[in-house]
């Protein structure tokens, strides 16, 4: 077994659910995400942040955004922090700012559902930020 996080998702009609995650850092990097009374359902990847990622649109597919800090619109690994620590760690982008450690967040942080977004809008804010053409 390996570490156990606890986390919110809440819904667009205002309903929450308990999520709980357990993070295994075997390798494959593994993710098993437990919503409610449901069954455990795992995801397998390079790092955390892909794994997360795969949890979330299983999430976003139930009607729910995920309250953590690696579903914020801002936030964003870099190459560098997907390879460092199975890419637990990320980025908050800042406009105008030179990234630094201060900046530096992580992703299975709780967060409040006003700050989180859809993979898809966090995409969206994370090509803007960069200045990238979709």
């Amino acid at each position: 077994m390996g570490e156990l996080v606890s986390l919110l998702a809440g819904g667009s009609d205002g309903a929450s659910v308990q999520v709980s995650l357990e993070l295994s850092d075997q390798t494959p990097t593994t993710l098993r995400m437990k919503v409610a009374d449901s069954d455990w359902q795992e995801f397998q990847a390079s790092n955390w942040f892909s794994c997360l990622i795969e949890a979330r649109l299983i999430l976003e597919g139930e009607g729910f955004l995920l309250c953590c800090q690696g579903a914020r619109p801002d936030v964003f690994p870099s190459g560098m922090l997907q390879q460092m620590n199975l890419g637990r760690f990320a980025y908050y982008l800042k406009s105008g700012a030179l990234l630094s450690e201060d900046d530096v967040v992580d992703i299975f942080a709780p967060t409040d559902v006003s700050e989180v977004a859809s993979v898809e809008d966090q995409r969206i804010a994370v090509f803007k930020f960069f200045k990238i053409s979709m």
